[in-house]
């Protein structure tokens, strides 16, 4: 067992899943549907059984990171965990309508907004929790703006998982995949940036997102900074 955790990122076919492995193995996301494949070849090639996981955390519910859950359901006994405002959109199989933040994004979310088999969670994340009933050194924090229930895991090493909170460079990160960007959609800007202060204020090691990555945190700094004085100029 490894002194902190160890992440492995698992690159699907839209989206990136992380496998957490600390003194148990913990699943952030599982992609889009019909990466059950990929994510398993992933997972087995890591050392890493579906049974052997103690929770599937889902940083939030839209279709590239939830949408192969319930076809990873039969696989494990783990819990399966969602923000609670989230939890609507798994249960519902679709992705509810927001804001576009570019052009790119109007262009991409057509092709990722997929339907998907709903997945009903046993662990309704109302209150941020440790990681450590699931033998992980960490915790789950709360960081919304892309969805309203957007989570991020906090590890003890100073690693972040954050989901959509940022993405990395364009066209699911497979350009530029180090360089901060708004998420494709947002429900609230002003809950975004306010999140992403909270990240930077933990003073993150490294930040891995789901789209591209991982960011490093003084990329990030500068990208705030920017998109603040964007923000304020624009409503000035």
């Amino acid at each position: 067992m490894a002194d902190t955790p160890t992440i492995t990122r698992i690159r699907l076919s839209i989206s990136t899943a992380y496998l957490i492995r600390h003194e148990r193995p913990v699943l952030v996301d599982t992609g889009a549907p019909g990466d059950l494949p990929r994510l398993t070849a992933a997972l087995a090639a890591a050392g890493v059984a579906p049974a052997d996981l103690a929770l599937v955390i889902h940083t939030h519910g839209h279709a590239d990171h939830v949408g192969s859950s319930a076809a990873l359901r039969p696989l494990t006994t783990a819990p399966f965990a969602i923000h609670v405002l989230d939890d609507f959109i798994a249960r519902s199989g679709s992705n509810p309508h927001s804001e576009f933040t570019s052009l790119e994004a109007r262009i991409l979310l057509p092709f990722v907004n997929k339907p998907f088999s709903p997945v009903h969670c046993d662990l309704i994340v109302r209150e941020e929790i440790s990681l450590a009933p699931y033998g992980v050194a960490g915790r789950v924090i709360f960081t919304p703006g892309h969805t309203d229930g957007s989570i991020s895991l906090l590890l003890e090493d100073g690693d972040v998982i954050a989901g959509d909170v940022l993405i990395g460079g364009a066209l699911g990160g497979k350009l530029q995949g180090s360089r901060p960007k708004w998420p494709y959609t947002v429900t609230s800007r002003h809950q975004l940036l306010a999140s992403i202060r909270r990240i930077l204020a933990l003073k993150p090691r490294q930040i891995y997102v789901g789209h591209g990555g991982p960011l490093a945190p003084a990329d990030v700094a500068r990208w705030l900074e920017q998109a603040t004085s964007h923000a304020a100029a624009t409503k000035g």
